[in-house]
């Protein structure tokens, strides 16, 4: 692994070969615990991009991001262009000095997020992760943290969510349901 990546070089530099044993068998989704900290930098990034530089952007613009980087791995960094595209690579640049991955690995913590905010669809608007994402991670300004909040118990109420289904909704990072 090249450890000085310039514009000339690709993430795929960055990571290691994949073997056979990080194949299927090393989904995050089956072994979350291994990919936290890449997982973390990864979503940590996207909501920090969100709150503090472009509040514009949509889940589907995440979405569009991450599957741009995850299927140009090969490409030169100076490929991409977008600026959460560049901010993404790099924190991950970063992250794999410190704990590499192979590219299947990383594909999957892309996918990982990639479900994240489909699984957030349900909620209202066109930033329904992106909201939930700054709130998990307590990026939110106190006023914007209230909003959130009024508008998940407002939808859960109308979808009839229990007490406890609505704060499972509103845990956040270093939190445990009750």
């Amino acid at each position: 692994m090249n450890e000085n990546i310039g514009e000339d070089s690709s993430l795929a530099d960055l990571l290691k070969e994949d073997t056979a044993e990080t194949g299927e068998s090393r989904d995050p989704r089956e072994r979350p615990d291994e990919y936290t900290f890449h997982l973390y930098k990864l979503e940590h990034t996207i909501a920090q991009y969100y709150y503090g530089q472009d509040q514009d952007l949509t889940d589907n613009d995440v979405v569009m991001r991450l599957f741009n980087i995850m299927f140009h791995l090969e490409n030169k960094i100076s490929y991409f262009s977008h600026p959460l595209e560049l901010s993404i690579i790099a924190t991950m640049t970063e992250v794999f000095k410190e704990s590499p991955l192979t590219s299947n690995e990383f594909e999957f913590v892309l996918d990982y997020v990639i479900k994240s905010v489909k699984n957030r669809s349900w909620l209202p608007g066109k930033r329904a992760y992106l909201k939930w994402i700054c709130y998990f991670l307590r990026i939110l300004e106190p006023e914007d943290e209230d909003k959130y909040v009024k508008s998940i118990k407002r939808k859960a109420k109308q979808k009839a969510l229990s007490r406890s289904e609505i704060d499972i909704l509103l845990l956040r990072s270093g939190e445990a349901p009750e």
